[in-house]
């Protein structure tokens, strides 16, 4: 078992990597065993995707980090941040093409590594700072000749704003699920599609790592769908926690668990504790298609449902495959057609702050199923909202009546609720 220690700014092609004194300067070309470590210098940037192995179930693949400052970041974009990144377009007062080359659809804009652009479906909409457009939305790859990225801007954008990543798909997760990985004090930003996903994930443990502006490629153009999640179990979870970790501007889903209809198998032991949600389009959690028999979302914190860049732009509720039911809760339950056998499902001790376009726990999912969740121990602070609560077929405002009706959440406290 070794450890190695990355420096992609400082370290040497020829280092050994064995030490902090002698970094390597990239993993990709170790031949990762199980049970190795590879560190990753804080407060370096990786363009890419971290290519990560995986370990056994007695020696797992660890990825982490060392040193001193920020978490070291791997990242889907490009930085077009130069004024000769971009050109006016004749004939178009504002309007300036990026220039580029890029070589999938643009899934987002970052601008001050602090808030995402609007996405508009037509070149005519263009029409405030941020705005922007894509001839290939829905397109996995193009031909940087035949791509046009336009962004609403009333000077050279590189002028207005003092940093812009543009977020591609080249990349359809930033790590790839699997089993018996750890990953731990990284940090994943600026990607098109995913954060943390895939297949077969078992025996995972994510801890201390921050999630943010994961998501907005094209689904579908028609339905003017876009998707992305945080971390994404796809068809099976067992033996995985997600602690302490931050989800921020996230299009779709901080954390799910989902997958193919007929394929999607019950998790077990899932857990996702301790960690704090701000601003994720669809949910914190999303829970899809089946219920797990043993998973378990436990003192987090929850805030600013639906805000961020995937409703910037948009009429409300947001284009979604419920349309025209509202989006942008902090628990969304749906695709579930009947109960699971010996399914235990707690969603206990969170924190519920604002949802202002859909409510705290949305449950469309079949009622045998809603009586086998376990709902209580929670607190409720939303001063905006559309709803508190659905449940059972009912949409409630009212908490009282709302734990009247369902039973859950008899022990939790609601506090301010009624504040529109």
């Amino acid at each position: 078992m070794a450890a190695y220690y990355i420096d992609p700014v400082g370290g040497s092609a020829n280092a050994a990597g064995t030490s902090a004194a002698q970094p390597r300067l990239t993993h990709r070309d170790l031949n990762i065993q199980p049970g190795d470590t590879v560190l990753f210098k804080r407060g370096s940037l990786i363009r890419g995707a971290l290519g990560n192995v995986q370990g056994t179930e007695e020696n797992p693949v660890t990825y982490g980090a060392y040193g001193e400052g920020e978490n070291p970041a791997f990242s889907g974009s490009v930085d077009v941040s130069r004024e000769e990144n971009w050109e006016a377009v004749p004939g178009s007062p504002n309007v300036w093409r990026c220039l580029g080359p890029l070589t999938t659809q643009v899934c987002n804009f970052v601008f001050n590594n602090a808030f995402g652009g609007a996405l508009k479906w037509e070149r005519e909409a263009l029409s405030a700072r941020g705005d922007w457009w894509d001839s290939a939305f829905g397109q996995y790859e193009v031909r940087p000749e035949e791509h046009t990225v336009l962004l609403y801007c009333e000077e050279n954008p590189a002028k207005a704003f003092r940093h812009i990543e543009c977020v591609l798909v080249v990349h359809r997760n930033l790590a790839v699920m699997g089993h018996d990985i750890v990953l731990e004090n990284l940090t994943f930003k600026n990607n098109g599609v995913h954060g943390f996903s895939g297949t077969n994930g078992k025996n995972v443990i994510v801890r201390n790592c921050r999630f943010e502006f994961i998501g907005g490629c094209v689904w579908s153009k028609e339905l003017r769908i876009r998707f992305g999640n945080g971390v994404e179990f796809w068809n099976s979870a067992e033996n995985a926690v997600i602690e302490h970790c931050v989800f921020y501007d996230i299009f779709d889903s901080g954390v799910t668990h989902q997958g193919e209809h007929g394929k999607c198998l019950p998790a077990k032991n899932l857990v996702f504790r301790n960690n704090l949600f701000v601003r994720c389009g669809m949910a914190a959690y999303e829970q899809r298609d089946v219920l797990p028999l043993d998973a378990q979302f436990v003192g987090n914190v929850c805030a600013d449902a639906g805000r961020g860049f995937s409703h910037y732009g948009t009429e409300l509720p947001r284009s979604s495959e419920i349309w025209p039911q509202p989006m942008g809760h902090h628990i969304f339950l749906w695709r579930i057609d009947g109960p699971t056998e010996n399914a235990r499902f707690a969603l206990r001790e969170n924190v519920f702050m604002d949802a202002p376009y859909g409510a705290a726990i949305y449950s469309i999912i079949d009622r045998a199923a809603e009586a086998q969740t376990d709902v209580d121990s929670n607190t409720y602070y939303m001063r905006e909202r559309t709803l508190l609560n659905r449940y059972f077929g009912e949409d409630f405002n009212d908490f009282a009546a709302y734990v009247r009706a369902t039973g859950k959440d008899a022990h939790s406290l609601c506090a301010d609720v009624s504040a529109q």
